[in-house]
């Protein structure tokens, strides 16, 4: 592969300190936070901090007038975490011929990086630009709730598009899917193994739930293999017992339910919430029972492809129309709390996300900082008289 010859360097510089800020999900994420800050006050950039546990915040920072409308960009600024098998440090970005390695180069620091570039030395301001950064997206979207109620309260902060830049290889996602999770604790009585008839298992009961779950995925499958998901189900772990003679006293599962934008994810879990009612009945005969914790909750996004701002979006991509995508986003959060449309683009692939060796490369770098430089200039810097008479 020959390496790239195009020119973004300080876009490279600022990822390399991104990068070097290991902001793993449930860690503290204000040193990256007050680097941004620090980069945009000298551009005119107004911080609101929106503080959260344990040193993590949420971070809004606006430029030019202060009232509705423009546009927002959302990026969340936890990766997951680097773990082992990489041929670089993990915090440290390594170039590579046309390929920028580091945890969450891809996922999502690219993105950031360009855009912190893009906004140095804009000005001629018409609407405003809001850069919103979350915590803790890659553990269910954390970081939302409390960034979506100071949204809600700050009547000035409502953009007439949202662009999440989520790794796309730069090309506009309109829709995805919407996730629901649960862990399961089930507790019951330990006994001899012969004592089976009398005593029930916390870990039979997780099994009838398990199956539940299989069942309703079945229900939902379609007889076209290349049709879309309506419902998808995973049981991703399930652990209990302690010995092969000894019934089981505690058992764990945990499960998530993907949904398309138009399914009610809580209607489409009754039957397994039946199956589950009857095994924590169960298990109440023998003074046990069962906690359901919800873990993670976001909507589907499905965004319109007919809405005029898409299309603006579509010309300053310049890779084809919008296209669903098989992962999970802050985009639906946000266009359910805003009711604005809202786009998942950015650099790099969701394939190298997550894993050693995330890279992203010096093209996708520049195609992002070009899209969100001329994205900007649309909606924010040119008059809307001019953009409405483009083409």
């Amino acid at each position: 592969m020959l390496p790239y010859h195009g020119n973004v360097p300080s876009t490279v510089e600022l990822l390399r300190s991104l990068v070097a800020f290991a902001t793993e999900s449930r860690t503290p994420n204000r040193d990256l936070l007050t680097f941004a800050v620090e980069h945009t006050e000298p551009e005119g950039g107004r911080a609101q901090w929106i503080e959260g546990p344990d040193g993590r915040a949420n971070l809004i920072i606006s430029f030019g007038p202060d009232r509705p409308g423009g546009l927002l960009l959302a990026a969340h600024t936890d990766v997951v975490p680097a773990g082992s098998g990489w041929a670089t440090p993990p915090y440290e970005l390594a170039s590579i011929e046309d390929r920028l390695h580091g945890r969450g180069t891809a996922d999502m620091k690219g993105f950031l990086a360009a855009t912190l570039h893009v906004l140095d030395g804009l000005d001629g301001w018409t609407s405003p630009l809001h850069l919103a950064l979350s915590f803790d997206e890659e553990v269910g979207c954390a970081g939302m709730p409390s960034m979506l109620q100071h949204l809600s309260a700050a009547t000035r902060v409502r953009p007439d598009l949202v662009v999440v830049g989520e790794p796309t290889m730069m090309i506009p996602r309109h829709r995805h899917l919407g996730k629901l999770a649960y862990e399961l604790t089930l507790n019951g009585n330990a006994g001899h193994s012969s004592r089976s008839p009398e005593v029930p298992s916390t870990i039979t009961s997780a099994a009838r739930i398990a199956l539940a779950l299989d069942n309703l995925q079945s229900s939902y499958r379609s007889a076209d293999p290349m049709a879309p998901h309506e419902i998808t189900v995973n049981v991703g772990t399930i652990a209990g017992g302690t010995a092969l003679n000894v019934i089981a006293e505690r058992c764990t599962l945990s499960f998530e339910l993907r949904h398309a934008p138009e399914r009610n994810p809580d209607h489409a879990l009754a039957p397994v919430i039946e199956v589950i009612e009857h095994e924590r009945h169960v298990l109440a005969g023998i003074g046990g029972g069962i906690d359901m914790t919800e873990v993670t909750r976001y909507p589907g996004l499905a965004t319109a492809t007919d809405h005029p701002l898409i299309k603006v979006v579509e010309r300053i991509a310049d890779a084809g129309p919008c296209q669903p995508i098989g992962y999970g986003t802050e985009g639906g959060l946000y266009a359910d709390s805003l009711g604005v449309p809202v786009v998942i683009c950015g650099p790099g692939d969701i394939a190298v996300a997550h894993r050693p060796d995330e890279y992203v490369s010096l093209e996708q770098l520049d195609r992002c900082e070009r899209f969100v430089r001329s994205l900007v200039e649309h909606l924010c810097i040119e008059s809307g008289a001019a953009l409405a008479a483009r083409p």
